[in-house]
């Protein structure tokens, strides 16, 4: 008899020999019969290998995809999603690509959650409500993704972080976020920015709603998430309308781009060809 089936995803960032997929059967009296389930779900993914790599819409797209919805109210509002600067898997939350791009090209009704910069959140307040700045982004130091980005900013609202999530993995949760800013940058309707102190990923509404913001009235709205930010933002985005954005970070489901000294070669998807099975 099967008692139990753990499937798990591994996490490659640990960069160790083992670190990928793994199968874990549980069975009461026979260990044949855990084997044989265990080599049957694990070829079984072996088959689905290739369904796992992720598309990616490059930046440039996604910020066509932004410009269009700021100027044609008509097409469906989307959700841009930063996953190579997930917070929740160990991403910064501070990497400028997509803000800076979006600025450049003069975005319009963009809500985009939530970098994390307590100098700059502690600056903002300083600023006050209305008030008019240079907002220097990463002023404390910048890395090789995460890079210093600077912009007349307005201090839309202030707040001091503490929320209750909502929706999702934050429902009825006590989210400590630090002292918290809204800076609007490109002028009225332009891109406003949710800076915060504490590293959270964005997967809940009450990021945006703290401030006063109506997530359904945004024509697009950028999260620094992987994936739970799905659950939290459901309501006002179907599938189709998630678009996960192609940009340098430390959580990039590009592995390809980092320099791995762990793990075993040849790996799947790094070595394309690699042959595998089961015992």
């Amino acid at each position: 008899t099967i008692l139990n089936v753990s499937v798990l995803g591994g996490f490659a960032f640990s960069d160790s020999p083992k670190c990928g997929l793994s199968i874990v059967v549980t069975a009461r009296d026979e260990q044949t019969a855990a084997d044989a389930l265990a080599d049957e779900i694990a070829e079984k993914v072996w088959s689905w290998r290739q369904e796992f790599q992720k598309p990616l819409t490059a930046l440039e797209g996604a910020v066509a995809l932004a410009v269009a919805r700021g100027r044609d109210p008509g097409l469906p509002a989307v959700i841009i999603a930063e996953v190579a600067d997930n917070p929740g898997g160990g991403g910064g939350g501070n990497t400028t690509w997509l803000l800076a791009a979006l600025v450049k090209a003069a975005a319009r009704s963009v809500l985009m959650g939530s970098f994390v910069d307590p100098a700059l959140a502690s600056e903002a307040h300083e600023v006050g409500h209305g008030g008019r700045f240079l907002a220097r982004f990463n002023r404390a130091g910048e890395s090789e993704q995460a890079k210093e980005f600077a912009a007349e900013a307005r201090v839309v609202a202030l707040a001091d972080g503490n929320i209750v999530g909502r929706l999702g993995i934050y429902k009825d949760t006590q989210l400590r976020l630090g002292p918290s800013a809204l800076l609007e940058i490109g002028g009225e309707g332009g891109v406003q920015v949710v800076v915060i102190s504490k590293r959270q990923q964005t997967a809940d509404p009450k990021f945006f709603e703290q401030f006063g913001l109506d997530i359904g009235a945004a024509r697009t709205v950028c999260v620094k998430s992987r994936g739970h930010f799905r659950a939290g933002f459901a309501p006002w985005f179907a599938a189709e309308q998630v678009v996960e954005v192609d940009t340098p970070g430390l959580t990039s489901p590009v592995l390809s781009r980092f320099t791995w000294r762990g793990l075993p070669r040849p790996v799947f998807p790094l070595d394309p060809d690699t042959e595998w099975e089961s015992r």
